[in-house]
């Protein structure tokens, strides 16, 4: 199967990011990025264990479980991590689409509690979510999969962590149709990758360090698959074909070597009652809000880029409607149906 192996293969495969996505990160917690923590009850995090594994789990329980103690630091309960080790998290707000990612270093573990220095912060768009339909769809089941593969088959959501060649780490949040992580082999899964912002950290890491650890979700089970091993990127066509949404194919996908499996009862999901649909906050904060703040905060940003950004932080309900509806239209151009 063709790998790509480097930087130049992935962005002629990918694309490459406009300026305005790497803009819009910013790199201390502020208002924006500690309303959407206040507000988070979980979070996918990516970080290496005491012996220097890559994992990666579930940490929170309830809203505002990841605490702020300085612009650019901040702590939570979570398993062992090496300190001075790259770190990585996705946090989730029940019914809403985008995510909140963040990547930092390890400064502080112990006692249960792990403390990270924070590298950069931006907002996630919806798309991997809308595709999963995460928070719009009742759990058909309660009961968790016996095997890697039954639990698979039903999962539409995952998180994937990899690390760069000098231990920086990512967390990038999947989602798709239930049974998206396609097992190829007894040992061996494959993710499609499609459209999105083209940032492409999972592939831009992966061709300097091939390490990859994954946690999936099913909705109504608070049991997590941990996955961990190594992995690569390709296009290769007859696999993406078998990924296909409407005869629309993926552009590239990740293809892991699973060293690692384990099907875990997760308290963080059971205490975060984030399938309880009657318990989504009602004044959740609009990420898309906070990420056209950011946007016009950064100093590098363009003239114009920057005005129509205040406009959009400015006018929330109106950028809100115009962003669904891009976000609809795309979805459709992929091959997904008008109820996501």
């Amino acid at each position: 199967m063709h790998k790509l192996t480097t930087v130049a293969d992935v962005e002629a495969t990918v694309g490459k990011p406009s300026p305005m996505v790497l803009q819009k990160t910013t790199r201390t917690l502020d208002d924006g990025c500690r309303t959407v923590l206040a507000h988070a009850p979980l979070a996918g995090f990516g970080f290496r264990d005491g012996e220097g594994i890559a994992r990666t789990t579930v940490v929170g329980g309830a809203p505002g479980f990841a605490e702020v103690d300085s612009p650019t630091r901040l702590s939570f309960e979570a398993p062992p991590a090496m300190p001075g080790s790259g770190a990585s998290m996705v946090f989730l707000l029940p019914g809403v689409g985008e995510t909140l990612r963040l990547n930092g270093s390890v400064t502080d573990a112990a006692d249960n509690r792990v403390t990270i220095e924070l590298d950069e912060s931006w907002v996630h768009c919806a798309r991997c979510v809308l595709r999963s339909k995460l928070w719009s769809v009742a759990p058909r089941s309660t009961e968790v999969p016996g095997s890697t593969q039954d639990f698979l088959a039903l999962s539409p959501f995952a998180v994937v962590s990899t690390w760069d060649a000098d231990g920086r780490g990512d967390s990038s949040p999947k989602g798709d149709l239930p049974g998206f992580i396609r097992v190829l082999d007894g040992h061996t899964v494959a993710i499609p990758d499609r459209r999105g912002n083209k940032r492409a950290d999972t592939f831009r890491n992966l061709v300097t360090c091939d390490h990859v650890a994954i946690a999936a979700l099913i909705p109504g089970i608070d049991e997590v698959l941990h996955m961990s091993g190594t992995g690569y990127m390709t296009d290769d066509p007859q696999l993406l074909s078998t990924m296909a949404v409407q005869d629309k194919p993926p552009h590239a996908a990740l293809v892991a070597h699973i060293e690692h499996a384990s099907i875990d009862h997760s308290d963080a999901v059971a205490k975060s009652r984030i399938w309880d649909r009657s318990a989504d906050p009602s004044d959740a904060p609009d990420l898309m809000k906070v990420a056209a703040q950011h946007l016009a905060q950064n100093r590098d940003t363009a003239s114009m880029t920057r005005i129509l950004s205040k406009g959009l932080a400015a006018s929330p309900k109106l950028a809100r409607r115009a962003i669904d509806a891009s976000y609809r239209k795309e979805l459709r151009d992929e091959g997904y149906g008008s109820d996501r």
